[in-house]
C-alpha cells in the first residue's frame, strides 16, 4: 500500500491492572482495544494489517479516561464514538452494533444473541463475528456466554471474561 493511501491510526496505552491495554483509534473513533503484547495476531496489526500506527495519548485521552471509570465502577456505558468502518461484514457489524445493547452487568447466550438477529440462521456465525470484536469493553462482548454458567472463550482468555461479568455484577450489586 503506497504511503499516501496508508490509513493512519492513533495509539495509546493504560495500565489498568493486571493488564497495560492498547487502545487504538481512527479519526472515525475507536476501532481496537486489546492488550500490550508481543502476540501481533492479538494487537491491532493482526486486525487492520498495513496501518501506519501514530501514538497520541491526547487523542486516546477520553477512552483512556472512560475505560478508567468503568474500571472504578463509575462508568456503566461508553460514550466516545467507535469506527466499525473497517470491521468485518455487514452481518459482523450488525452482531457487534447488538452486543452493545446488552445492559450493563447481564449476559445473553450466543444462541439467545442468533435468535434475536432476523436472518440469523447459524449460532456458528453469531460466535465468530463475537470472537472478532475489536473493540473489547468498550463493545461489552464479555456480556455474551455459553450458558449461565459457562462463559466460553474471548480474545484475553476466559478468566478475564468472567472477571469482567464479576466486576459488572459487583458494582450492581453495591448500588442496590
Amino acid at each position: 500500500m503506497p504511503l499516501a493511501q496508508a490509513k493512519v491510526f492513533y495509539y495509546d496505552f493504560v495500565e489498568i491492572k493486571p493488564w497495560i491495554y492498547e487502545l487504538v483509534m481512527s479519526d472515525l473513533g475507536l476501532a481496537f482495544v486489546g492488550t500490550k503484547n508481543s502476540n501481533i495476531e492479538a494487537s491491532i496489526l493482526g486486525f487492520y494489517p498495513n496501518h501506519i500506527l501514530i501514538q497520541d495519548s491526547k487523542k486516546l485521552a477520553p477512552y483512556v479516561q472512560q475505560l478508567k471509570e468503568y474500571f472504578a465502577g463509575i462508568r456503566r456505558s461508553f460514550t466516545v464514538p467507535i469506527d466499525y468502518s473497517s470491521f468485518g461484514t455487514p452481518f459482523q457489524n450488525q452482531v457487534v452494533k447488538m452486543i452493545e445493547n446488552i445492559p450493563y452487568g447481564t449476559t445473553i447466550s450466543y444462541n439467545d444473541l442468533a435468535a434475536s438477529i432476523n436472518d440469523s440462521t447459524s449460532v456458528r456465525s453469531v460466535a465468530h463475528a463475537v470472537a472478532l470484536n475489536p473493540s473489547l469493553i468498550f463493545i461489552p462482548s464479555h456480556r455474551v456466554v455459553l450458558a449461565p454458567d459457562k462463559v466460553g472463550s474471548y480474545r484475553m482468555g476466559e478468566k478475564e471474561k468472567q472477571r469482567l461479568i464479576n466486576l459488572e455484577e459487583g458494582y450492581l450489586n453495591a448500588a442496590n
